[in-house]
């Protein structure tokens, strides 16, 4: 409750400067005293605010980031040479600060000392929770009575600033805990695997470059995507098939133009026997005449977007924008830090009732690219935005709060992707017809489908989505043609493609690797281990990664490391302390013991990754030779091309008038006039 007090002081902590500043801009109308402290970035802005008790003096200060960093107690903590790894699963850890944090700690400290209550500013979300933790502790160490709120907001929004501070909440302890419980598994997890692989494998380096072989329990899984993918696509081997290719042209009705030509796959798809595929198309080519057996016609929709998430925003703008994760969320939390977006970490995809979408939608009639639609929508034609399943009961969808006509370059296009997801949203679904025609010769069907756009409405705005389709003349049952082509084609089956940013994103989300949080972050990371590179727009693994997943793969551990289940349960148990399910300690003990076992087969068996380790560098045994072997392509190369990717993605056209029936031998096209 908040408590009566003449001169009551509030110390307010933001998460970083650029949000200390606005916040405090907000909640003083502008007007605040600025004093420095030991941190060149980090300003006390200082101001009275009224509270519903009455005006109460603040002080606004911030952090940069975390607070506090968690290590283990003792040399263990560097000393890799003197102490079983093993001790590393049950040694102490402590919070320390340290470095450039120690003046931003003393500012706190000193701060608080004249506080009555210590006010939380931090981002809205699980990490943020536990950085507020964080600061309470530091603070109850100078002064064990202070009183400590949490200020909830979702955006920079004067309104929703001021509303936060109206209505302050507890501190959330049970996301405090669970972000606790994964600091030391990660600690714990990553260290042992880390020191375990890079001690072990350190003879196979030169010993003026070497490196250490990193391990994270998101990390791996990460890298272990893209490996099964490249190894998909390199151990892919082309197979040939044959199908039946059948077009029809049929002049408009009424008009002198050109005759629509119809394009009719095989049901089938395709063959791959020859010779079977030769007595179907026989077949086809000797009936003559294609009959129409049945046409459907109806109005179909395409459905307008779901209100957008983190995970959808990376996953959709990596591919439409051509950004990488990371940089699309560096830049959505600075367009938040301003007041222009909504917060841009969110697992919802559905708005509340009540939402205020006319004035947000207002906003943006001002822009000429996009205001106009914007101002279609004011006119009548809003519809509410689709209901999604997820809800962290935390954070709206991802949306514009303000609209500022400066923006350039990346923010530009980001922020424009957001505006332009967001109208769509509050449009109607595109509408078509649809007309789809079965046409049978003999044995054998076919399939037509034409489609007709009738309203493009949401497609209007949201330009990233494309909806297109064929024209196809009128058909009625019964109907009966001759073809104009009939042929029968030989193809090849082709290779999947390397994962993009997109996909790679997509399946960390299936598989609950990460959060939408820190997803980017992990992606990064394999990257700037040197386990990744980027071609374009595909992830491929350097050699070094490849022979670490590989070399996992094969010791045989029920849930290989390189795979996401262990993780998956860490993150689903991390849920569940949030949920109040699990404490802290239960979850700290389970993952613990799933991931010592692991450790302890891999040390027996680590033979494996070695032998891999040789294998993908092609390297000779250091016994043999007396000396450490040089690490060849470390982290600039991998093996070669594998077997046929096939890269031969169309079908190639089988040569005309052959009618040989030997078997394998003939192509057969036919061709016919109209």
């Amino acid at each position: 409750n908040i408590f009566l007090c003449l001169n009551m002081r509030v110390l307010c902590v933001a998460e970083k400067p650029s949000a200390s500043k606005k916040i405090a801009g907000v909640l003083s109308d502008s007007h605040f005293a600025t004093s420095n402290t030991g941190d060149q970035h980090v300003k006390n802005y200082e101001f009275t605010y009224n509270l519903s008790t009455g005006p109460a003096s603040f002080v606004m200060t911030c952090l940069k980031g975390h607070l506090m960093e968690l290590a283990f107690d003792g040399p263990i903590n560097k000393d890799w040479n003197n102490y079983a790894i093993d001790d590393l699963f049950h040694t102490p850890v402590t919070k320390t600060i340290s470095g450039y944090h120690v003046p931003i700690a003393d500012n706190i400290k000193q701060q608080v000392r004249r506080a009555d209550v210590l006010f939380i500013w931090t981002d809205c979300d699980r990490e943020g929770e536990a950085i507020g933790g964080d600061v309470a502790d530091l603070c109850r160490h100078v002064k064990p009575n202070i009183q400590v709120w949490r200020a909830h907001f979702s955006s920079m929004q004067p309104a929703a600033i001021h509303r936060a501070a109206q209505n302050h909440v507890p501190l959330d302890m049970k996301q405090v805990e669970a972000v606790r419980a994964r600091s030391e598994l990660d600690l714990r997890i990553g260290a042992a695997f880390t020191r375990l692989q890079t001690i072990q494998l350190r003879s196979h380096f030169d010993p003026a470059d070497r490196p250490v072989l990193s391990y994270g329990s998101c990390q791996f899984p990460t890298l272990g995507f893209v490996v099964d993918r490249y190894q998909l696509v390199e151990n892919f081997i082309p197979e040939d098939f044959w199908k039946i290719t059948m077009t029809h042209e049929q002049q408009r009705e009424g008009s002198d133009n050109q005759p629509i030509k119809t394009t009719f796959n095989w049901r089938r798809k395709h063959l791959f026997d020859q010779w079977d595929c030769f007595i179907l198309f026989e077949i086809c080519y000797n009936v003559k005449i294609a009959t129409v057996t049945k046409v459907q016609s109806k109005q179909t929709s395409k459905w307008k977007p779901l209100p957008l998430t983190t995970v959808e925003m990376q996953k959709v703008a990596c591919r439409v924008l051509g950004l990488s994760g990371s940089h699309i969320m560096t830049i959505a939390e600075d367009l938040y830090t301003r007041g222009l977006i909504s917060y841009p970490r969110t697992e919802t995809d559905q708005f509340e009732r009540g939402f205020d979408f006319m004035t947000l939608i207002g906003h943006q009639i001002q822009d000429r690219n996009w205001g106009e639609h914007a101002q279609v929508l004011r006119d009548g034609e809003f519809e509410q935005p689709r209901f999604g399943t997820n809800n962290d009961k935390a954070h709206p969808p991802i949306h514009p709060t303000a609209y500022d006509v400066t923006l350039t370059g990346d923010h530009k296009r980001v922020y424009e992707f957001i505006v332009r997801r967001f109208l769509g949203c509050c449009w109607k679904n595109a509408i078509g017809h649809e007309t789809t025609v079965e046409v049978k010769m003999d044995t054998e069907f076919f399939d037509a489908k034409g489609l007709v756009i009738l309203e493009k409405n949401y497609l209007e705005v949201y330009t990233y989505d494309k909806w297109s389709g064929n024209e196809i003349p009128e058909f009625h049952e019964g109907d009966q043609f001759v073809p104009d082509s009939l042929n029968m084609e030989a193809g090849k089956t082709t290779a999947p493609k390397f994962l993009t940013e997109s996909d790679l994103i997509g399946l960390m989300e299936k598989n609950e690797i990460g959060t939408d949080a820190t997803i980017a972050e992990h992606i990064q990371k394999v990257i700037d281990r040197k386990y990744v590179y980027k071609e374009g727009t595909y992830f491929k693994p350097l050699t070094l990664g490849t022979a670490l997943v590989l070399g996992y793969n094969q010791v045989g551990l029920e849930a290989s490391l390189s795979k996401p289940q262990l993780r998956r349960s860490m993150e689903a148990d991390l849920k569940e302390i949030c949920n109040g399910n699990k404490t802290f300690e239960q979850v700290r003990r389970n993952s613990l013991a799933q991931y010592r076992e692991m450790f302890d087969i891999l040390k027996v068996n680590f033979s494996r990754i070695e032998q891999s380790m040789r294998t993908n560098f092609n390297m000779q045994d250091d016994r043999s030779h007396g000396g450490s072997g040089t690490s060849r392509n470390h982290g600039n190369g991998n093996r070669g091309a594998g077997r046929g990717r096939g890269t031969d993605s169309a079908p190639t056209r089988g040569r005309g008038g052959t009618r040989a029936r030997g078997r394998g031998r003939g192509r057969g096209q036919r061709g016919r006039g109209a």
